[in-house]
């Protein structure tokens, strides 16, 4: 697990329940993605939190599912979920590198 301390001093990491996060003080949770199963397909789909159009924004916030892009598809839960982790731990990464 990579966790990174901003300039500013908040913490960025991925969510893991290993560590009790609320003794560093006040959580404030982004949801980056949800990890979907496709009835239809038999596959597991890790697509982004946030649409990029505003069509399946607004599908998004009226039918209350998942509408964002599909960044993974995977046979199992635990490979979309892994795929998953290790995509937004370089994410996490690079962002705070770049500040």
């Amino acid at each position: 697990m990579r966790i990174t301390i901003t300039e500013d001093g908040r913490v960025r990491s991925l969510w893991n329940d290993e560590i009790d996060w609320s003794l560093l003080g006040p959580v404030t949770i982004t949801r980056a993605s949800h990890v979907e199963f496709c009835n239809k397909r038999q596959r597991w789909y890790v697509q982004a939190a946030i649409p990029r159009s505003t069509l399946r924004w607004l599908l998004q916030k009226t039918l209350r599912r998942p509408f964002g892009e599909v960044l993974f598809q995977a046979p199992t839960r635990q490979e979309a979920l892994e795929w998953e982790r290790v995509h937004f731990e370089e994410s996490v990464q690079k962002e705070s590198s770049r500040r």
